[in-house]
């Protein structure tokens, strides 16, 4: 099945993608407004999405909140900010059963989203996610190219920056040929007829944040998604301003999404030095990386002194580190797993009192006989229950992958690991 027959399945596969076409064709000459998740995923997604706008005529708001879920709030602050939209798109944002109370606020809702669902009844809302039925391993940012091209074919660009939302969101690793059979369509007749250099494996390239299972060879993809990882702040929020007089006044998801909306120059590089100089505003592209590639360094020495060895669950080895204000924490915990693993199934848990004194647990496994998506999201809900403050206690995810943040919610951090650990014992 090329990529275009998979295209058109689509529409027969999800019930309401055709019914978001259509919404799309009847939006022309109106404003909408969509929220995306401000990891690489979500601009990637995001910049998928406006380009198709542009070219449909829908004067479209793009917004980057820093909390993944997307509050009533939110919605009613952008709406007052930007006058009353036609319909809001949530991108990446996951796919959340109390989405459907902002039916009330906009008529039209569209979720696109490739997590796993949190609840059961999405009525009222358009919903685009394969997950729905069984966990779907693909990005925000491939459901946004196969909307594109339901429309018109999509060219090099757009197809370029779907890849890196692939790769950065960790959907897929053509280090190890490992490609969904969701994305397989996409990556054959899409990637490799274009961009096959940049998978190549390569044993004189540096390792980085996505060489989990091996550090002996990368490829420049990995190379491009660090990067990006490194420009939007991953999503958690690792920014830079402090940093550098240069990095004061950008926002970086905002930073990297018009990066991505300028005309990219795409040519074969061989470093991502080479790719960096290709770019516009590449003075402060290099700025950030730098500091990314020092901030790494310094967490991964912090993680050789701060991890733990727990207990068994299920025959699953658990690790436990603990820090503070820890930098680029979740990333540098994914590498380390496999390096204290050893081959054998495992997890770590990684607990991190971030600079206001709210805590950042993050969940990182190579089983899944652990649901760590779940164990996130139990351990949220019952801290809500317990101290209230829904808006603020959020977590959940993927099976082997998943975060959860307290915010400005004031929780004591011994009530929180009170809390989870009773809720590891239940396992």
């Amino acid at each position: 099945m090329n990529y275009n027959e998979f295209v058109e399945k689509q529409k027969s596969n999800f019930s309401h993608l055709e019914k978001i076409v259509n919404l799309l064709k009847s939006l022309k000459g109106k404003k909408i407004i969509t929220f995306s998740h401000d990891d690489p995923d979500g601009v990637t997604s995001a910049s998928v999405f406006k380009r198709l706008t542009d070219k449909l005529g829908i004067e479209n708001k793009i917004l980057f909140p820093t909390k993944y879920e997307l509050s009533e709030q939110e919605v009613k602050d952008a709406i007052n900010k930007y006058y009353y939209p036609s319909a809001i798109f949530i991108l990446d944002k996951g796919t959340i059963e109390y989405y459907k109370n902002y039916v009330e606020i906009v008529k039209n809702i569209v979720i696109i989203d490739h997590h796993p669902v949190i609840g059961n009844n999405f009525e009222n809302l358009l919903v685009f996610n394969p997950s729905i039925e069984k966990y779907t391993q693909c990005s925000g940012s491939l459901l946004l190219n196969i909307l594109f091209n339901l429309f018109e074919s999509s060219k090099e660009e757009e197809d370029f920056i779907t890849l890196i939302g692939l790769k950065s969101d960790w959907a897929i690793d053509p280090l190890n040929n490992i490609i969904p059979e969701f994305v397989k369509p996409f990556y054959e007749y899409k990637i490799i007829p274009k961009f096959e250099f940049l998978v190549v494996p390569e044993e004189n390239l540096s390792s980085t944040i996505f060489e989990i299972t091996s550090r002996q060879k990368s490829n420049l993809l990995n190379h491009l998604a660090q990067l990006f990882f490194a420009i939007t702040g991953g999503g958690f929020q690792y920014f830079y301003n402090d940093r550098s007089i240069k990095l004061k006044d950008i926002y970086q998801p905002e930073f990297c999404f018009n990066i991505f909306m300028n005309k990219l120059k795409i040519e074969k590089f061989s470093t991502i030095d080479e790719f960096i100089n290709l770019l516009n505003d590449k003075e402060k592209v290099s700025l950030i990386y730098e500091y990314f590639l020092d901030d790494i360094k310094s967490t991964e020495n912090l993680f050789d002194q701060n991890t733990v060895l727990g207990k068994k669950i299920n025959d699953v080895e658990l690790y436990l580190f603990f820090g503070k204000q820890v930098r680029l924490m979740p990333m540098v915990g994914s590498v380390k797993l496999y390096e204290y693993a050893k081959g054998k199934e495992a997890a770590i848990i990684m607990f991190n009192i971030e600079k206001n004194g709210s805590v950042h647990i993050s969940f990182r496994g190579n089983t899944d006989k652990i649901h760590l998506g779940k164990l996130a999201n139990d351990t949220a809900q019952t801290l809500v229950k317990e101290f209230g403050h829904p808006n603020e206690i959020t977590g959940g995810g993927h099976p082997r992958a998943a975060e959860l943040r307290t915010r400005e919610s004031g929780v004591c951090y011994v009530d929180i690991l009170k809390t989870f650990f009773e809720l590891v014992k239940k396992i």
